[in-house]
């Protein structure tokens, strides 16, 4: 069997980048798959992660990337004109391939690939939620305007999607929101990217968390429930890796809280791994998230898990009360409140540190990465005139 991926690039560090690359090496190496991959913004970089070599790329150089910083109607021209090459230049490469199944990780393809049609089946791979883009739009912008631009662009991804085979979603929860639009939709997790055998004693009195400083992972609302937690337990710190654009606000916001002593901002870090093994609780404010590849790593090193009831994705991973606690959106009182109860049970502690464990397993390479080829021949055997969709 051929599969043939659109995705912007390759060259990233980023979760969809490293999923992609566990999935077609798998597919070639145990699954003796054909992968083709066509990227638009590859800009001659080296890929961040492995790929097999016996996998095909192309580099169509259209940089839609490039036109960001430009005017209005510029970016709007341009567009424009990519696309109309894009399309053209893809549907050679599917003449020339004949893959059996077209895959977008929604680039720009996604745009127009419902109606190109194509003799392959296709199919829609989101790595982010069904509302993305109006989460995306109202963290960063206040007003009805930016609202309604939010809005409009989940309407024209529904309308995409429709027009394909299949769309493969991340989490439950967004199943189900999709399954109100669509009759198309499947559900398959990401794999956990590494499988550890070691895990945190949970015996530091420290808390971590990971991620971007950016207004998606709201880590001024952990700031805030981190100086109710202070209080009671004015010898714990909570020490948060990542950088981002907003660095000074969060800095602003440890100091007008006093807790500058015990809530840490410690930039990026090229292991991790040390960090979690080093702290005995995880903590995640985000007001959205596709699916949490930061709790799974949490869990793989056997740390209770505490987190925004957020949509979606810690519903997924979290079972309140057995691998950690999920606290209602921006409730900084419950959060703290949870966090304190891991912190003063150290019993509690590493049941639900046990419970992490054995929930990352249910995420492992050899469970979630075999579910792909039951997926594709399933797709292609199917009668369109008796279409099933069963997972």
């Amino acid at each position: 069997m051929k599969i043939l991926y659109c995705t912007p690039s390759i060259y990233n560090s980023a979760g969809t980048e490293r999923v992609l690359s566990m999935k077609v090496n798998y597919l070639v190496r145990e699954a003796g798959y054909e992968i083709v991959i066509v990227t638009t913004d590859q800009m001659g970089k080296s890929n961040f992660f492995d790929f097999d070599p016996r996998i095909k790329c192309y580099d169509l150089g259209l940089n839609y990337i490039e036109d960001a910083q430009q005017p209005l109607p510029i970016q709007i021209f341009n567009h424009y004109k990519k696309n109309k090459k894009y399309k053209k230049e893809l549907k050679q490469i599917l003449q020339k391939e004949k893959p059996d199944v077209c895959v977008s990780l929604f680039g720009k393809e996604m745009e127009f690939l419902g109606d190109m049609n194509l003799k392959c089946k296709t199919v829609g791979e989101l790595h982010f939620n069904k509302y993305f883009k109006r989460f995306l739009t109202t963290a960063n912008h206040k007003g009805f305007i930016w609202k309604l631009l939010g809005e409009h662009t989940t309407k024209q991804m529904v309308k995409h999607t429709r027009k394909l085979d299949r769309l493969v979603v991340l989490t439950k929860q967004d199943k189900e929101e999709w399954c109100k639009t669509n009759n198309n939709v499947c559900q398959i997790y990401n794999p956990l990217p590494i499988e550890e055998e070691d895990s945190s004693d949970l015996e530091s009195k420290s808390v971590i968390a990971v991620g971007r400083l950016c207004a998606q992972k709201n880590f001024s609302s952990l700031v805030r429930a981190w100086a109710i937690v202070q209080q009671k337990y004015p010898d714990w710190t909570l020490n948060l890796w990542g950088d981002g654009e907003l660095y000074d606000e969060i800095a602003s916001e440890i100091d007008s809280c006093g807790v500058s002593s015990s809530f840490k901002l410690c930039g990026r870090t090229n292991n991790v791994k040390a960090e979690y093994l080093k702290n005995s609780v995880y903590v995640m404010s985000s007001v959205f998230e596709g699916f949490p590849m930061v709790l799974l790593e949490a869990a793989s090193f056997g740390l209770p898990m505490i987190a925004y009831a957020c949509y979606c994705g810690p519903k997924d991973i979290i079972k309140d009360g057995k691998n950690g606690y999920l606290v209602k959106q921006n409730d900084e009182r419950g959060l703290a409140e949870a966090i304190c109860k891991v912190i003063e049970d150290k019993a509690l502690r590493k049941n639900m540190g046990r419970a992490s464990k054995q929930t990352s397993e249910e995420f492992s390479q050899k469970k979630i990465l075999p579910q792909w080829p039951r997926f594709f021949y399933q797709l292609i055997n199917i009668d369109k005139k008796n279409e099933n969709i069963t997972n």
